[in-house]
């Protein structure tokens, strides 16, 4: 039985390699080539580099997919010497919020080119959970068309995760707060003391209140009522167990933060809640605030009830602080 299991279960993962490869390469071909020509200028730079793209060309998934990619395809680069960089200009400029830290992952002016002769788009299309077979997937594409000698850039609409495992130290290899970002994270730290815990809620579209990329599920109303009572009441109890510190609640619903703004030990960072991957006028601060906020509290938690999301956000900030992610069900 147990043979036949793992029969079936690579039986499937081929059929899915099989229709993934066709859909990816279709992309490339009809919404990626367009950008591409011959008589594009061409890099000022000589360098063979990896870029991430999160030019709003493609759906780029959330804050905490793009990161975990960038680590992944940066520590390939690294252990093949090839130069990486991230060209994020949608729906903000990365460099507003996060910096380089230790490696210089910035494009000068003109090195970006979409000559077709310099330059290839590469899109793959990632599964959200990473198995063996599917890290060992990801890894037979990327060496394939990474260490591909025809092209000097190769740009990256997609998000890999193979990588993941190292994700704290690749992080803080990249990154670092902007000037702006970090003297906001320090006014916080001084208004939550020490020892805060950060709790975590993922609604999606459940409350009605929040745009998700992709259409999801609306809860009635009485629904709505009895989840948001729900979550409330695993906040209380964990203050309960934890009377002593403040708690950061962060959340991609602002009703249910106002449920619990007036909860004397609760602390909620300003700002205007958004998903990146939704174009238009939105300040991105709070997003970025949240995950560094989270990184550095003493312990993490997420809340998941029903059919709330577990997601990645505070999972990846736990990691960059080095913390356990706890997961919190009724």
């Amino acid at each position: 039985m147990k043979q036949h299991n793992c029969l079936e279960q690579a039986r499937r993962f081929l059929k899915n390699v099989f229709v993934r490869n066709y859909q990816w390469k279709r992309i490339v071909r009809k919404h990626l080539m367009q950008y591409y020509s011959v008589d594009a200028a061409k890099s000022t730079s000589g360098d063979r580099i990896v870029v991430c793209m999160a030019d709003g060309r493609r759906l780029h998934g959330g804050l905490a997919d793009r990161l975990r990619s960038y680590v992944s395809y940066y520590g390939f680069c690294k252990e093949h010497g090839l130069r990486f960089a991230i060209n994020f200009t949608s729906p903000f400029r990365l460099e507003d919020y996060l910096v380089p830290n230790r490696y210089d992952w910035t494009l000068k002016p003109g090195e970006l080119t979409y000559n077709s002769s310099q330059a290839q788009p590469l899109f793959f299309k990632s599964s959200g959970v990473l198995t063996a077979m599917e890290r060992k997937y990801q890894l037979n594409l990327i060496n394939k068309y990474l260490l591909d000698n025809n092209h000097i850039q190769h740009h990256l609409y997609s998000n890999f995760s193979f990588g993941e495992d190292r994700f704290e130290e690749y992080f803080n290899e990249l990154f670092k707060p902007s000037e702006r970002i970090a003297a906001i994270v320090d006014k916080c730290k001084s208004d939550l003391g020490d020892g805060y815990i950060s709790i975590s809620t993922r609604f999606l579209e459940l409350l009605g209140d929040f745009k998700e990329p992709k259409n999801k599920i609306v809860l009635s109303a009485n629904e709505q009522e009895g989840l948001i009572e729900e979550c409330r009441g695993i906040v209380e109890r964990l203050h309960s167990e934890n009377p002593e510190v403040k708690i950061l609640l962060t959340s991609d619903s602002q009703r249910f933060l106002d449920s619990c703004k007036n909860l004397e030990y609760i602390y909620i960072p300003d700002g205007e809640i958004a998903h990146v991957d939704i174009k238009g006028e939105c300040d991105h601060t709070k997003t970025i605030v949240d995950f560094l906020l989270i990184a550095g509290a003493s312990s993490v938690y997420q809340i998941k009830c029903g059919d709330m999301y577990e997601g990645n956000f505070s999972l990846r900030a736990a990691q960059v602080g080095g913390k356990k992610h706890i997961l919190l069900q009724a």
